[in-house]
């Protein structure tokens, strides 16, 4: 497969885990790197089962089939020098913090960049990592409201709805493996890796644009 050669670092939590997949898919070796007690995305519903006291969640053997997987605790020294590790021989490193925070624990895009230039690092979150709303905290109805999705959702006498299957974060994910294949293709011509910013509401607001473009070509004017 296309990404057979490649290696992965997964740090993201339930929020950036289906560009991992995506990749693992393609052929990469993911790892998904865990902190200690597992990933958020182990409790995430809904559970076989529906008891999530014995039923293992269904949302993380989803979203993480085909991924190894490695327990380390980057608020400590001993995870953060061993993810260095592995970064030195990874491709792509995708995390899913708030902006900043790896950077703050020594492991943002610029400081692993320095001891690793051939990696392609890519972050996801809500709204970019820089901007006025870099900082917002914002779940996964902030992201599709933001991104106009909810103009055409619900009754048109009524407020809109939330899309029922939470989304936003997989338009991001999608981005982000999409960029993360694109930097890997221009490292082979520059042998330099690069930073992909991969904003949900962004994506979602291009995901979804055709509704607003299909009046222009001849289709029904999406309303509520």
């Amino acid at each position: 497969m296309m990404l057979r050669p490649y290696r992965v670092l997964d740090c993201t939590d339930h929020r950036g885990h289906l560009a991992g997949l995506m990749l693992a898919q393609l052929g990469a070796e993911v790892t998904l790197v865990e902190p200690p007690g597992g990933s958020p995305a182990r409790r995430q519903p809904p559970f076989a089962g529906g008891d999530p006291d014995t039923g293992p969640s269904l949302w993380h053997a989803a979203y993480n089939r085909g991924k190894r997987s490695v327990v380390l605790d980057l608020t400590t020294d001993e995870g953060r020098h061993r993810l260095r590790q592995l970064a030195a021989t990874a491709d792509v490193l995708i995390e899913s913090d708030r902006p900043g925070r790896m950077a703050e624990l020594g492991l943002g895009h610029e400081q692993l960049a320095a001891e690793h230039p051939h990696l392609v690092y890519v972050s996801i979150s809500p709204y970019g990592q820089t901007g006025p709303k870099a900082q917002w905290a914002a779940a996964d109805l902030n992201v599709m409201a933001s991104s106009a999705t909810l103009s055409v959702t619900g009754d048109e006498d009524r407020p809109p709805v939330r899309v029922a299957v939470p989304q936003g974060y997989h338009f991001g994910a999608v981005s982000a493996a999409s960029g993360a294949v694109v930097a890997l293709i221009e490292r082979a011509r520059s042998g330099q890796g690069q930073h992909v910013d991969a904003a949900a509401q962004w994506t979602a607001t291009l995901g979804t644009q055709a509704g607003v473009l299909s009046t222009g070509v001849g289709g029904v004017d999406p309303a509520r």
